[in-house]
């Protein structure tokens, strides 16, 4: 298992999506969780990520970069995605009936909805300097050692 912070500062383009997923997915497997789950957070973190491209970058051109930060402890796996785009009114947000919400046409949001499911906490903040960030944490098991 890796400790430690990591950073990545990419384009804020859908391009730059793949190289996210291959980094977070890397740190996770690093950290030691299983498949399953690497792969929960690798589609939270993507979700996130397109949203903020899709939507808090949608009128902006150029758009600013995405700055994706990795935090790997012992108790949780957190990764936060700052964005430099239009806040979102996180508090809100009513999740979506399903199946209802297809139903009734709605083709797209379900993003929010995936990325609760797939990690254990997700907080949402406007920071300084127009910055938003949502945070999400995987919670770790603690290893047990064998004497």
């Amino acid at each position: 298992m890796i400790s430690g912070d990591y950073e990545l500062i990419v384009p804020g383009e859908a391009s730059s999506l793949a190289m996210i997923r291959s980094v977070v997915t890397h740190l996770a497997y690093a950290a030691g969780l299983p498949d399953h789950e690497s792969d929960r957070i690798e589609l939270a973190v993507d979700e996130a990520c397109s949203n903020v491209i899709d939507h808090a970058y949608r009128n902006r051109d150029p758009k600013p970069r995405l700055h994706i930060v990795i935090h790997n402890s012992h108790s949780e796996f957190r990764v936060d995605i700052i964005d430099e785009g239009s806040s979102f009114d996180y508090k809100g947000y009513v999740e979506p009936e399903f199946p209802n919400h297809w139903i009734d046409g709605n083709m797209r949001g379900a993003g929010l909805y995936l990325i609760h499911r797939c990690v254990d906490e997700v907080t949402y903040d406007q920071l300084s300097n127009a910055r938003n960030r949502m945070r999400l944490i995987k919670k770790l098991e603690p290893v047990s050692s064998t004497a």
